[in-house]
């Protein structure tokens, strides 16, 4: 063993000496020389004093209300001010302004519908006589078929119609005038006066004919059920018929109905006569095809929360179909009371028409881009200083807002009820920075009407 080596007992106890010698040292040094100490309350408050000015850390979140340092970080704190931008902050905040002015309080109603075709021009093909279907024409086979007056629809095997024709054919050999007149009647009224005339000529009885339809139009379907057949079907080989039970229903095909549902929140605003504009998908505008409200419902749909209306029109140059979806566009012209300006009358008993309110009322327009919205207040940010070195000066006004009016140009305005005159200038690009400007500043702002008062930023 050598003279020099260390006894292996010793490594331990050396190394247990020295952290209590670490910990030692750091016991005694200051704190102040280890961690940079939280600023106190009364720091903060110095900081925050209450000269009306607000100045913002550019690193930390703290806003104090002197110039200096910040408390928390160190870094130079910088002045914010709130509602006064030089023609540089501006530029670079791209704020632009317009000035507030009168329009006529015209809205633009949206809705959707479907086309039908128009039920007033439906007319039903019934047969006066029973009997058994033999055959089915064209006007039988495929509900959308065009047919003619006069086109066949079904051959009827009807053994009443062959005894009527065999009574016919007696009468016509005896020198009877009174039955004759009376049986020949009786075609007539099963619109079977062909049949007689055939035999008033010559013509043997026969126990099969042909039903035909005195309309024109396109068929939509059998008009209400019959014996062996489903409600709305057309007729099949084989059915029996009974006598005055609806054949065949025809609409004229180019007459439609379109039932449009508008959304509750402008469904007060609608009254028969007014015009509609419409369009379709496929189509596109529809600018020849005139049409107007004809009828409005009295109540809303409880499941939709909507209200129907319905518009008839005419397409003849054949370019909407049943069951197609059509957007119908509605102009309005709102009266006081639906734009709730202060002194409105109240509404008459009876329900207003189209024209009614031929005039359009003015009324003063923010456009839409000016407004900054939280859903329930409403502000906008106006002039209310120039200064010959450009700087402007802009103040927080309050609205209260009316209906939304539509812009063919995509500008649309809200109707001011209150907040803001005509003539009044407001901002209409960087509204939203100007508000956060002030906001920054504890100014009073959209978020905050009296204003936001920084809490001190706590570590």
């Amino acid at each position: 063993m050598s003279s020099t080596s260390v006894p292996r007992w010793l490594t331990p106890l050396a190394a247990l000496l020295g952290v209590f010698a670490g910990a030692a040292v750091i016991v005694l040094l200051p704190a102040s020389t280890l961690f940079v100490s939280a600023p106190t309350q009364a720091e903060l408050a110095a900081a925050s004093g209450a000269t009306g000015e607000r100045w913002a850390c550019p690193m930390m979140d703290f806003i104090g209300q002197k110039a200096g340092d910040c408390p928390v970080c160190g870094m130079k704190m910088t002045k914010v001010t709130a509602g006064e931008l030089t023609a540089e902050q501006r530029r670079r905040m791209g704020v632009a302004t317009t000035v507030i002015g009168t329009g006529p309080a015209v809205a633009t109603v949206h809705a959707y519908g479907t086309v039908r075709y128009d039920d007033r021009t439906a007319q039903v093909v019934i047969p006066r006589v029973a009997g058994r279907v033999v055959k089915r024409h064209p006007a039988a086979l495929h509900p959308g078929t065009i047919v003619a007056a006069g086109s066949p629809v079904i051959d009827l095997y009807s053994p009443e119609v062959f005894t009527a024709q065999s009574e016919l054919a007696a009468a016509l050999r005896l020198p009877d005038g009174h039955s004759l007149h009376a049986l020949t009647e009786r075609f007539m009224r099963w619109n079977l006066l062909p049949v007689a005339t055939a035999i008033l000529q010559g013509g043997a009885p026969v126990d099969t004919i042909t039903l035909t339809t005195p309309f024109a139009g396109i068929v939509t379907a059998a008009g209400d059920s019959a014996e062996g057949m489903a409600p709305g079907r057309l007729p099949q080989v084989g059915h029996e018929i009974r006598a005055d039970t609806p054949l065949l229903r025809l609409v004229e095909p180019r007459s439609f109905m379109v039932v449009v549902h508008v959304p509750e929140a402008r469904a007060h605003w609608l009254r028969p006569g007014q015009p509609v504009q419409l369009s379709s998908d496929d189509r596109g505008p529809l600018p020849d095809v005139a049409t107007s409200i004809s009828w409005v419902s009295p109540e809303l749909n409880a499941e939709i929360r909507a209200r129907e209306i319905h518009l008839h029109l005419s397409d003849p140059a054949q370019r909407l179909l049943a069951g197609s979806l059509v957007h119908a566009r509605i102009q309005v012209s709102l009266t006081a009371d639906e734009l709730g300006l202060p002194g409105a009358s109240t509404p008459v008993a009876a329900p207003p028409t189209a024209s009614s309110h031929s005039a359009p009322l003015s009324a003063t327009l923010v456009p839409k881009s000016a407004v900054l919205s939280t859903g329930i207040r409403h502000v906008a940010w106006k002039v209310s200083s120039r200064q010959v070195d450009g700087r402007v000066s802009f103040v927080l006004a309050p609205l209260a807002l009316g209906p939304r009016l539509e812009s063919p140009t995509g500008e649309d305005a809200y109707v001011v009820r209150a907040g803001l005159q005509p003539g009044d200038e407001v901002a209409t690009q960087g509204a939203f920075l100007i508000d956060s400007q002030s906001q920054l500043a504890g100014s009073p702002s959209l978020l905050f009407p009296v204003g936001a008062v920084a809490a001190p930023h706590q570590h």
